[in-house]
């Protein structure tokens, strides 16, 4: 240990940590892409599964073929694959790649052909904007999806008749802002069109039964996503479908021709992730929008721009806040002052300028009370006076311990 304290750069990451650590307890979390994993979840980041290889997936594993020893992370490919029949409704279910991103690039590269089309959301509507780089490096043809600004969703109609006059082979619905789900009794699809949605945003509130599950209502659809916002799991990749052939098809060649090593611990963790919301998902997901529905009526009150669908600024844990240039570059520099995560957002869906905020991490902290007018205050306070935010920052008890997890270590 004397040793390693000589270390100048070991020293230099001693100091980042402490800073962090220091910062990380005084911020109030409202950045919509971010969320806490527990003790619980966290138990196999530190376990023996990552020093471990194995190859192929749940249906293309030959134990003859492979790393000795590897039959114990396919028995944990199983349990993942059980536990979101259970969760989602799906017949497969893969956690072999390595984040959102490298999880819908995994599954474009297995299951397209260069030439293919597919139909994509813009990121002026909200979609992710990797999304079409992603499909142009791999050579589809790309049509941009149709969409209904007025009420924050797909246009269903227009969509429709586009993938069937374009005989479209694949419909991939990847959003980032999101306050207004999709409604799946009015999204028809061509019989040769597969829905792909990315849920990264949504998979908790999927899993939790607040939001409906294109895995039960559309028989041609894989859904897939990160696992670390709505999901309080860890930097992941899942990919689900109730499709056989689909399910052969991503097993067989997601690995070894795409992914040699699976990041065992993190899959492990994930299924932890995954227990958790067997049990908690429900009344954790029931929070997460309460509290974004209260937070959006709050600062409509305080005369935020707040865009509503009915009587609701959302149906996610996503709120969005209309803004100028001006008042959305002022909120974001104060709130990077003062430790208040959020994103700025410049594209149509906002009106040009605004700010997204999310709910899913401050429900999982164990308040006393209901902070909402308080958060709500202080976000008013972002607005022009900093000393109101310094006070009311300071006013504010953030808690230290979460929620919706388990109290012992599992055994």
């Amino acid at each position: 240990m004397n040793e390693l304290k000589k270390l100048e750069y070991y020293q230099n990451y001693q100091d980042i940590e402490k800073c962090f650590l220091k910062t990380k307890i005084n911020t109030l979390p409202l950045c919509a892409a971010e969320n806490l994993i527990s003790p619980f979840v966290k138990i196999p980041l530190s376990s023996d599964y990552q020093e471990r290889y194995i190859m192929n997936g749940l249906h293309s594993y030959d134990p003859l073929n492979n790393f000795i020893g590897s039959t114990f992370l396919f028995d944990i490919y199983h349990l993942i694959n059980l536990q979101c029949t259970k969760l989602f409704g799906s017949i497969y279910a893969d956690a072999r790649t390595l984040s959102g991103m490298n999880c819908v690039t995994s599954l474009l590269m297995s299951i397209t052909e260069n030439g293919d089309k597919i139909m994509v959301s813009d990121s002026q509507c909200g979609g992710h904007q990797s999304m079409k780089n992603v499909c142009e490096r791999l050579g589809l043809i790309i049509f941009n999806m149709p969409f209904d600004f007025e009420n924050y969703s797909i246009d269903y109609d227009e969509t429709y008749q586009i993938l069937k006059k374009e005989n479209i082979n694949y419909f991939l619905y990847a959003p980032s802002d999101i306050i207004n789900p999709p409604n799946y009794s009015k999204l028809k699809l061509p019989e040769n069109t597969v829905f792909l949605y990315d849920a990264s945003q949504t998979l908790g509130l999927i899993a939790g039964n607040q939001l409906d599950n294109p895995l039960i209502t559309i028989d041609n659809s894989i859904v897939f996503g990160g696992t670390h916002k709505t999901l309080p799991g860890p930097a992941n990749g899942l990919i689900m479908t109730c499709s056989k052939e689909w399910a052969l098809k991503i097993d067989s060649n997601i690995s070894p021709k795409y992914i040699r090593h699976t990041q065992m611990h993190q899959v492990v963790s994930l299924l932890y992730a995954l227990f958790e919301m067997e049990i908690f998902g429900v009344e954790y997901s029931k929070k997460i929008i309460n509290y974004a529905q209260e937070l959006g009526l709050e600062l409509r009150k305080r005369e935020f721009d707040i865009p509503f669908i009915g009587n609701q600024a959302t149906y996610t844990h996503q709120i969005f806040i209309k803004t100028s240039e001006k008042l959305m570059n002022t909120i974001y520099s104060n709130a990077f002052k003062y430790n208040i995560t959020l994103n700025k957002k410049v594209k149509k869906l906002f009106d040009i300028h605004g700010i997204r905020l999310g709910t899913q991490e401050i429900a999982r902290l164990k308040w006393d009370y209901s902070p909402i007018k308080e958060i709500a205050n202080i976000i008013d306070s972002l607005k022009d006076n900093q000393k109101d935010t310094l006070t009311l920052m300071d006013q504010l008890n953030i808690p230290r311990e979460i929620e919706f997890t388990f109290k012992t270590e599992a055994t």
